[in-house]
């Protein structure tokens, strides 16, 4: 217990310091800034504290002039919105309410109490160059192949021409690579950068001992070959791809994604086979309209696309978030900050966010999403299918049912003068009044819509049915007892003058009302006569009481449409849950005609302005681009991308990969390669490798081994205080950057520690935090964004609802306690305690080095022993958590397992 307890200390303390200075902004809070803070304060406050007024002395479209404040002190108190005088006027709390006509709206209110409840991040201002043309920087000119350098006596051993680079910036600081690190360490880093996973002991020893001047790439080529590979890799495009199994918050629909595992399952496979990355961009854009012979496996890739967040199935941000993960993802374009303006920083027009808008808009995602790959028809799978078929017979029938239902009120002579009478009033009226006295009246548009269409026809046709209820309108109210029947024409149908003369009536509502009751009379038997034709045309195909099962939807009211979502909830999680469903894909179609698209002023889907072509971003294309002409244009806008002569794509993958080699990114804003982002350390570097890139055939795991092979990566990961002053965060590459395991890493790590890591790939995913655990690798778990385990955000794991372009490293006391309370790590422990080679050790001595080597792939030292011999004296066997249960424990909690040097 006292390693324990001495281990917590270490982990927890926390030395303490004087207060930091205000923290420099994330990534993602200056994205929270542009693209929902600076869109409110335009519209609303830029008028009078903007450019060319600035009332009170207050301006609000710099960030200098947010922090300044007003004429009379500042308006924001940075955390605290109840102070912040800014937050107080817009919540119409005080003398100066604003802005001073109109309330804000409450969701933009809602976004500056956010963004001040943060500390009110803002942008650094910048100096406008008239010189300065954003489409030269550096990120959006071409690929070309720069000359290596060509060092003289390099202090460092040049394997390749990674080195060749980094040491010709090492050498101008009078610096050199660090020494290689030893073999114990380099075998160890291999393993966790490609698979995941920790060697074992004899793995280690093997390869210490091997002479070969070739092991070191055996081992590399031997990781690259592992199915393990494809899980590591894959996780990280997961976070790219904001992958999620289910949707968010979507009201009363099914939250499960029932297919989603399949995306995860396509990445994993493409990883593992070397799928050229230019395919593998084009299939997640536009699988469904490629070639893809007999195996449609591929389809699977569209998840990149359907499996994000719902946004309570608002179209509009679905569109937008997929926008952001294809720009952000593939290009390091952060082109949804145009949605609302032109992009303040980047050469991005507003007209370029809704020219791929309008790709997004020309598809729809099938009510059935089509099966992939062959189905063994197993028993199982069978009886799932006819269950799966008895329930879709039983919706569709609860469907007819209701339908049937709406339809006879509908055709009953109260619901037809209903409709009538919304019609003779609505004449001349615009759609937005007619949409308000419909919802007043309780109407529904697809039948008024009907009604309508139907009774202008008859009336350009002056029906001898229809055309007397205009006469009857002409007739003034005071007059109408005395006068309606003596406006009707005489060549009217007989059965509606009988009616009309039947009734008297002393007002329009009660002629309308008589009239109804002609037309909504059953249809009499037999052959209908000439006079009954024509009142009974209503019945008529396409008439407006021969309403199809087809537009079912379009008849529900609120009671209908629950108690349906219900029931199509409950199948969803039939399909979700059962583990013989077939596997299905993800994916979108084209709907029958292409979307055109027009700018949303502000952002305002109901202030359209301009048409634009659907196309890519100019600065992706150049100025001769072409708008798309296939369809809805994804699959032209896939090639646009995986393009080579696309200056962006090859540079920002190569980038992710280098840093999940190092840590960091030569550019350390993976997702941002626009005009405020961090410029690259190696900029000649980042292109040599993007040039070899295209040319090996797109080939990902090829440019592993070349990162690799260098002595750069080889690079020890110790740093002397001299060499950290000069380089303190190693932008340099002077040495090999100290890495903590990522929470996959390390719960993968424990599990294995255990002997019972399952290494069965594929499949729906597993709930990894409910007794008893999984022993799958934590790839194949539940990511719910409904409900985030805690655990999750503990050990930092990217957040599902947006694309994460790289893991942020906390250091907090729920990741301690974690470790040492957890009865999932405890369980491990035990495990590792009683593994076969562990247990059937004779000595307690060689009991010691088994627990070692398992536990951290190497022996003991003399001191080691000692130690954890004095420990484990007295343990009482009958202890449900006994001393070598814990003396493993110590060994998983340490530093030496959670890092790699």
């Amino acid at each position: 217990m006292r390693l324990i307890l001495a281990l917590c200390v270490v982990s927890c303390a926390v030395p303490a310091r004087a207060a930091d200075p205000a923290p420099k902004p994330t990534a993602a809070q200056l994205e929270f800034f542009e693209t929902k803070v600076r869109p409110v304060l335009a519209d609303h406050c830029y008028s009078c504290h903007g450019t060319k007024k600035q009332s009170a002395g207050l301006r609000l479209d710099t960030s200098a002039g947010i922090k300044t404040g007003a004429d009379d002190g500042p308006v924001i108190v940075p955390g605290d919105p109840a102070k912040s005088r800014l937050i107080k006027s817009v919540r119409r709390e005080n003398e100066q309410a604003m802005p001073p006509k109109a309330p804000l709206p409450a969701d933009a209110v809602a976004v500056l109490v956010e963004w001040v409840k943060a500390g009110a991040p803002v942008p650094a201002d910048i100096a406008k160059e008239p010189t300065a043309d954003p489409k030269k920087h550096w990120a959006f000119q071409p690929v070309k192949e720069p000359a290596v350098p060509t060092i003289a006596n390099p202090k460092s051993p040049i394997v390749n021409p990674i080195d060749a680079f980094v040491t010709a910036k090492l050498t101008e600081k009078g610096l050199a690579l660090a020494p290689r690190a030893d073999k114990r360490t380099l075998i160890r880093r291999a393993y966790f950068d490609l698979i995941g996973l920790p060697p074992t002991a004899e793995e280690v020893e093997a390869f210490v001992k091997d002479e070969a001047p070739n092991a070191w790439e055996k081992l590399i080529d031997k990781l690259l070959a592992s199915p393990a590979y494809g899980e590591r890799w894959g996780r990280y495009w997961l976070d790219i791809a904001r992958y999620a199994d289910s949707k968010g918050y979507v009201l009363t629909q099914e939250r499960s994604f029932a297919f989603s595992y399949t995306y995860r399952d396509y990445v994993i496979r493409s990883f593992n086979e070397d799928k050229p990355y230019d395919r593998f961009v084009t299939e997640q854009i536009a699988a469904d309209l490629l070639p893809l012979g007999d195996d449609n496996r591929a389809l699977a890739a569209m998840g990149f696309l359907t499996l994000g967040r719902r946004f309570l199935n608002n179209q509009e941000d679905i569109i937008d978030d997929r926008i952001d993960v294809v720009t952000r993802g593939f290009m390091g374009l952060t082109v949804t900050c145009a949605r609302c303006h032109d992009h303040k920083y980047d050469p991005i027009p507003t007209k370029d966010y809704y020219s791929l808008y309008g790709v997004f808009a020309s598809t729809n995602e099938p009510a059935e999403p089509p099966l992939i790959g062959e189905t063994k028809r197993t028993a199982e799978v069978i009886a799932y299918e006819q269950e799966l078929e008895k329930r879709e017979a039983d919706f569709k029938a609860e469907i007819a049912k209701r339908h049937t239902a709406t339809l006879k009120k509908l055709r009953e002579p109260a619901a037809i003068a209903e409709y009538l009478r919304a019609v003779l009033d609505m004449r001349g009226k615009s759609n937005m009044e007619v949409q308000g006295a419909l919802r007043q009246r309780d109407l529904l548009r697809q039948v008024f819509d009907r009604w309508r269409t139907f009774l202008e026809a008859e009336w350009k046709a002056k029906s001898p049915v229809y055309a007397p209820l205009l006469q009857l309108v002409a007739v003034p109210e005071k007059d109408f007892e005395a006068k309606a029947l003596g406006v009707l024409p005489k060549d009217a149908n007989a059965l509606v003058l009988k009616a009309l003369t039947d009734a008297k009536p002393k007002t329009l509502k009660a002629a309308v009302e008589a009239f109804a009751k002609v037309v909504g009379a059953p249809l009499p038997p037999g052959e209908l006569t000439k006079e009954q034709a024509e009142v009974f045309k209503v019945w008529n195909a396409g008439g407006p009481l021969d309403i199809p099962l087809a537009d079912a939807d379009k008849l529900q009211n609120r009671l209908d449409r629950d108690a349906l979502a219900a029931i199509r909830k409950k199948i969803d999680a039939f399909k979700a849950g059962n583990p013989h469903a077939p596997p299905r894909a993800h994916v979108l179609k084209e709907n029958p005609q292409p979307t055109q698209p027009v700018v949303f002023l502000r952002g305002n889907p109901g202030n359209r302005g301009p048409q634009v072509p659907r196309q890519a971003p100019e600065i992706v294309t150049g100025v001769n681009r072409k708008p798309f002409t296939q369809g809805s244009g994804r699959l032209e806008l896939a090639k646009t991308i995986a393009s080579p002569e696309n200056p962006l794509t090859a540079r920002v993958m190569v980038n992710r990969v280098w840093l999940g080699h190092f840590g960091q990114g030569l550019v350390r804003t993976p997702s941002d390669f626009g005009v405020r982002s961090d410029p690259p350390v190696q900029p000649e570097l980042l292109d040599w490798l993007a040039s070899g890139f295209t040319k090996d055939s797109w080939s990902v795991k090829r440019l592993h081994k070349r990162i690799m092979l260098s002595s750069t990566y080889q690079q020890s990961s110790a740093v002397s205080g001299d060499l950290y002053k000069l380089d303190p965060e190693n932008r340099l590459l002077s040495h090999q950057n100290r890495r903590r395991l990522d929470f996959e890493g390390l719960r993968d790590s424990l599990v294995a520690a255990s002997g019972r890591l399952d290494l069965a790939q594929g499949g729906k995913p597993i709930d990894l935090f409910k007794a008893p655990f999984s022993t799958r690798r934590t790839v194949y778990g539940l990511i719910d964004r409904t409900n985030m385990p805690g655990t999750f955000r503990a050990f930092d794991f990217a957040s599902p609802d947006t694309h994460s372009p790289q893991r942020f490293q906390t250091t907090v006391p729920q990741q301690a306690l974690f470790l040492l309370n957890s009865p999932f790590v405890q369980e491990q422990a035990k495990s590792l305690a009683t593994r076969k080679e562990i247990a059937d050790a004779k000595t307690p001595q060689e009991k010691v080095k088994a627990l070692y080597r398992v536990a951290l792939s190497r022996n003991p030292t003399t001191e080691e022993v000692a130690l954890a011999l004095e420990f484990v004296t007295g343990d009482d066997a009958k202890s449900a958590f006994g001393s070598w249960p814990q003396l493993a424990q110590v060994l998983l909690l340490s530093n030496e397992f959670a890092f790699v040097d």
